[in-house]
């Protein structure tokens, strides 16, 4: 009987098994790499070593790419990138899965289309005037960020693609051979909505997959810089898929032919819920020793506001107490109260804000003891950049001990990060910056947190503050942040290095570690 079992089983799995491979082996291998699938995928650059001596780095560039894999060389793959004038021009980091490949055709064009700058193919007219015409090995193994330097020559009306070894039709418009008239330039917005914050001044990668009559599928990968972008949509294709991952999220939009409409904006994006901060701890590290400074636990309502924040601290002897306790009130969704206590559950502030119809603090009173300070605020909208997320500037006036002196602050945003701010008070001393931020989750912009310097407005992280002082300066200031970051964009840990103000020599360094409900 026991056998008959056993005989039964090796049966049924073995049919499964055969199932199961069939099944596979009828799957379509369309080999498309997949943004979201982050074990296989590897980083590289190209930098372009002699672009900066034929280009003004005021007008953008965006370049084109063809790697091919030797083993399917069938199936090339098409990417488009920003150039980026910093150190070295070149490219932001682009993906690709781990894997070796050739680099078999490299054009930059300008933003009309027209192609500037190509690098020639061993055996063609032009490759003697380039010091590594190609194709070029790309091998992408190690996680590691991979670079690949790159020569470039500059495309003149009466050059061909011929000339450069590739075939009619590689070049752009205004070119010796152009692409076919029919191609159709419309713009993309990648729009990412993470809980009620959206990000629309974000890098993405877009993967564009386009069928022709025969139904013989290609795709490209694009780049984008942040903000809106412009890519071309072949006319041989008959119909479009284009998709966009990140950050967990994923959407994609069919288009065919008929329905691509020349300058167009499409905007392209999904949904997440938002990740809520179940705790910060902050460590400070004097001469390699880290000590515990605070611990920050953050509550929230069913609904999901934030209902209280702890503070935790260490005094001398290093034991634990509670240092602040912040209690949130809400009107229409919006915190409109944060009553503060300390450790004996005695009140030591209160902070009420009004908002505008646009949802946006406009005024705040802080009482604290017997002090009061007031602030009055007005958003003036900035021709710079207009959407969703139009550059704006804040400009706040504080009263001091009920009224006697007044300071004033103004901060310009730009694309959900701060470009400029000054503070200038009462006596005449000002504090003053400017700043570089990444393109990643700012978990504090998801608690809209009423604060008096408007930080809940800022979307990313701050990778570099240029401050100046006019008057009063302090002893020291944070210089370095580091990010670790999970891979839906949130900060995991940050390490912030500090110097002093004076010498310019490090003094200690602040690591903050970030936990997710």
């Amino acid at each position: 009987m026991k056998s008959s079992i056993i005989f039964v089983t090796f049966i049924l799995l073995l049919f499964a098994f055969f199932s199961c491979k069939k099944d596979l082996i009828e799957l379509p291998d369309v080999n498309i790499p997949d943004p979201s699938d982050t074990t296989v995928q590897r980083n590289f650059k190209l930098v372009f070593v002699n672009l900066s001596e034929h280009w003004d780095s005021s007008e953008s560039l965006t370049a084109s790419v063809t790697v091919e894999n030797p083993k399917e060389p069938q199936k090339p793959i098409h990417l488009t990138s920003p150039v980026i004038f910093e150190n070295l021009c070149g490219t932001p980091l682009m993906k690709l899965p781990k894997g070796s490949y050739k680099i078999k055709r490299l054009v930059i064009n300008d933003a009309s289309g027209t192609t500037r700058f190509a690098t020639p193919v061993t055996g063609s007219s032009k490759a003697a005037q380039c010091g590594t015409p190609l194709s070029v090995s790309l091998t992408l193994e190690a996680k590691t960020d991979k670079e690949v330097r790159l020569e470039v020559v500059s495309v003149g009306n009466s050059d061909t693609p011929l000339s450069f070894g590739y075939p009619a039709g590689s070049f752009g418009k205004g070119s010796g051979n152009p692409q076919p008239p029919m191609d159709k330039r419309v713009f993309i917005r990648p729009l990412i909505k993470v809980g009620d914050v959206v990000y629309d001044s974000i890098p993405a990668q877009l993967i564009v997959k386009s069928w022709d009559a025969k139904e013989e599928m290609d795709y490209k990968i694009h780049y984008l810089a942040a903000g809106t972008q412009a890519i071309y949509l072949s006319a041989k294709a008959v119909r479009f898929q284009l998709s966009v991952s990140k950050w967990g999220t994923y959407s994609q939009l069919a288009l065919s032919q008929t329905d691509v409409q020349e300058n167009a904006v499409y905007d392209i994006g999904g949904y997440v819920a938002a990740k809520k901060l179940k705790s910060v701890i902050e460590a400070k590290i004097t001469g390699g020793i880290a000590k515990p400074q605070t611990k920050t636990d953050y509550e929230y309502q069913p609904n999901g506001e934030i209902s209280q924040r702890l503070v935790w601290g260490k005094r001398t002897d290093q034991s634990t107490y509670l240092m602040q306790k912040d209690i949130f009130g809400y009107t229409n969704g919006n915190i409109t109260s944060i009553r503060t206590y300390d450790e004996s559950n005695t009140p030591l502030k209160t902070l009420t804000a009004r908002y505008n119809a646009a949802g946006r603090v406009v005024s705040f009173e802080e009482n604290k003891n017997l002090s009061k300070i007031t602030v009055e605020a007005s958003y003036l909208p900035l021709d710079t950049r207009s959407g969703i997320t139009q550059d704006y500037r804040i400009d706040a006036q504080f009263q001091y001990e009920n009224g006697r002196f007044t300071d004033y602050y103004s901060k310009t945003m730009r694309g959900g990060s701060v470009l400029h701010d000054i503070y200038v008070s009462n006596s005449g001393s000002s504090e003053e910056g400017t700043y570089d931020y990444d393109f990643c989750i700012n978990p504090y912009a998801h608690l809209k947190i009423p604060e008096l310097l408007f930080t809940q407005y800022t979307k990313h992280n701050m990778v570099f503050p240029r401050k100046t002082w006019k008057g009063a300066r302090p002893l020291h200031e944070p210089y370095n942040f580091k990010y670790t970051y999970d891979g839906d964009g949130y900060p995991k840990e940050l390490l912030t290095k500090y110097r002093s103000v004076a010498s310019k020599e490090d003094t200690y360094a602040i690591r903050t570690v970030f936990s997710y409900f």
